[in-house]
């Protein structure tokens, strides 16, 4: 079926080329009628629901296996109706249209990915995957609340909370795998759920309108908690030269390093603007575990590892340069868009070549060792 052989293939093809797309809206002012809405929404619910649905429904499978069911995830046909759904949304959730009609569409593509997920985790009766089955639907929700309220700090605290629960999972499996040692695998430890606790504490008292200074010392807590959890993990192939689990580490110190520099901004410590600080975990954070978690489906393949190319590093070290000029000029110039749309557009390329490949098993990890 080409490209609809793998959910990812399509929907890691439409993030990289959305993640190039949307910051255009800088540099050509009339492409929407309000360019700060349109990219926060479209850099949420397009770019990060597309790589989300294409890393979710293609670790499906691994999941139903794991509770000894048949290990079948989402057709062909069901790719291409989530992906249209996805298109659907974009058609229609311009910062320009009514909201009735921007609503309804943008609710589509995140309501299929979560029953496409939900419904076999349930027959499969596999419990402690529920959560991350769900986790489409906190997608959505930080969508209204963008929509409705143009509320962009729900947006980055809802988005970091994401990829702690998500990330904050598959990064230590991946380094844990690596090491060959499965005996770790398990509940999360103490200080992760304390970690992401703080973090959510963080996003309530938003929502609930707490002071600035309250919500600044839950981000705070969170970050130091986030830094923290990295004590339990199997950093040493990291260290050792692996590009592809360095890749993963670097872009997860986004999460306690931008957390700080939010706390410190809402405490009033730190004097940059918090629509500035807040792209370290945009930009950094989001942006860099997306590259590094993608990369992994056309990697090369070596016994017991996996091979980052030249291309990626390199469009991982422009990301970061982005993400660094962003917060260096407080501004989103040339020196920040261009950057950031080279490094998507050598992950859209990535994608496209892997389209035409075979579609490697099991799809981001490397086969065990013989």
């Amino acid at each position: 079926m080409g490209l609809w052989r793998a959910p990812h293939l399509p929907l890691f093809l439409l993030a990289s080329v959305w993640a190039a797309l949307v910051p255009l809206a800088w540099l050509w002012p009339g492409l929407t009628c309000d360019p700060v809405a349109w990219h926060r929404q479209e850099l949420v619910l397009g770019f990060a629901g597309a790589a989300m649905g294409g890393y979710l429904l293609s670790a499906l499978p691994h999941w139903l296996k794991l509770a000894g069911g048949e290990g079948e995830g989402i057709s062909p046909r069901g790719t291409m109706a989530l992906v249209l759904a996805w298109v659907i949304g974009r058609a229609t959730g311009g910062a320009c249209q009514p909201d009735g009609l921007a609503l309804a569409g943008q609710a589509l593509y995140p309501l299929g990915l979560a029953l496409g997920l939900v419904v076999p985790v349930l027959r499969a009766r596999v419990w402690r995957r529920l959560p991350i089955a769900l986790a489409p639907l906190l997608l959505l929700l930080i969508g209204l609340r963008l929509r409705l309220a143009s509320d962009s700090l729900t947006a980055v605290l809802g988005m970091a909370l994401l990829v702690a629960l998500v990330g904050g999972r598959i990064v230590p499996a991946f380094l844990l795998a690596r090491t060959g040692d499965r005996s770790g695998r398990g509940a999360l430890p103490l200080c992760a759920r304390l970690a992401d606790g703080a973090l959510a504490v963080a996003l309530l008292l938003h929502l609930l309108n707490a002071s600035e200074a309250w919500v600044g010392g839950a981000a705070l807590a969170a970050a130091l908690g986030q830094a923290l959890r990295m004590k339990d993990w199997a950093l040493a192939p990291a260290l050792r030269g692996h590009g592809d689990l360095a890749l993963l580490v670097l872009a997860w110190l986004w999460l306690p390093l931008g957390l700080a520099l939010l706390g410190l901004g809402l405490t009033g410590a730190v004097a940059l603007p918090l629509a500035t600080l807040a792209h370290a975990l945009t930009m950094g954070l989001m942006g860099g575990m997306v590259l590094a978690v993608m990369a992994r489906a056309w990697m090369g393949r070596a016994p017991g590892r996996l091979v980052a190319g030249r291309a990626t590093i390199a469009a991982f070290a422009i990301l970061q340069l982005a993400t660094l000029s962003r917060l260096a000029l407080s501004e989103a110039g040339p020196a920040v868009v261009l950057p950031w749309l080279c490094a998507w557009g050598i992950l859209a390329g990535q994608c496209a070549r892997a389209s035409l490949r075979p579609v490697p098993h099991p799809v981001f990890s490397a086969r065990r060792k013989p």
